[in-house]
């Protein structure tokens, strides 16, 4: 069991346009700005990790924690240096019941692309990852399959946590929504990934692009821990270009 992700019908239509896009002509469409929709919402939500669904028109949202109100978003909210990008599960730092909590908000569907990740863990966590050959053709690799498998992928984006959400939501319907607004850092999701593979923090301000999901408060109130959401939710402008070494 896993929860949906709802998103807007402008990100959605974002999303359907770009889904069945390899990197290359992805990317191409920026050429014109006619095609370019690297501004608009969606373009950047980790569709390899997300079940997302289009939110109801009639949907009541009864919590907003986005950026243009930094007190509440920032006790709340964060994007952890230390999760971000290739963790396995075998990594040394992460929080407790990590794996179960992100697999329940953004249950990673791995693909060839990602053949070779282990060669850009996170650097807080990484560690020597066990290989496998699945196919014999020497080209080892990680896969997600109970009988090969010992170290699992569990998550390749920017991953981003909501902490002491329980008490917030206690008293509000299973069919009410919490806003939650992501600044895109331009910076470290493109191209060049600057400062992506590092310790350096997530800068964000009120300024920048964001990508906005809703989350049903029937799907917090049944997640592996309420007071501790885990989604990874962004991809990078790389994400499907494949990792090289």
């Amino acid at each position: 069991m896993h929860a949906i992700i709802y998103i807007s019908k402008e990100a959605m239509a974002t999303v359907n346009a770009i889904k069945d896009l390899d990197y290359y002509d992805r990317v191409s469409l920026s050429d014109d700005e006619a095609t370019d929709y690297t501004s608009s919402p969606g373009y950047f939500l980790n569709t390899n990790a997300l079940d997302l669904a289009e939110l109801p028109a009639d949907a009541d949202v009864a919590i907003h924690l986005t950026p243009a109100d930094v007190i509440t978003s920032s006790r709340h909210v964060s994007m952890p240096a230390n999760l971000r990008g290739v963790i396995f599960s075998g990594a040394p730092n992460l929080p407790t019941d990590y794996a179960e909590i992100v697999a329940y908000w953004s249950p990673l569907v791995p693909t060839i692309h990602h053949r070779g990740a282990l060669y850009y863990q996170n650097v807080m966590n990484s560690y020597c990852v066990q290989l496998v050959d699945p196919d014999g053709t020497g080209d080892a690799a990680i896969v997600n399959d109970a009988d090969l498998a010992v170290d699992v992928l569990i998550s390749d984006g920017l991953v981003v946590t909501i902490t002491g959400l329980a008490a917030l939501v206690a008293n509000l319907k299973p069919e009410q929504y919490v806003e939650l607004a992501i600044p895109i850092n331009q910076t470290m999701l493109c191209i060049e990934l600057e400062g992506y593979r590092s310790m350096e923090e997530y800068a964000v301000d009120r300024s920048q692009q964001a990508e906005t999901l809703y989350l049903r408060i029937a799907d917090i109130l049944g997640s592996p821990d309420a007071d501790h959401i885990a989604i990874s939710a962004i991809r990078t402008e790389l994400s499907d270009y494949g990792y090289t070494y």
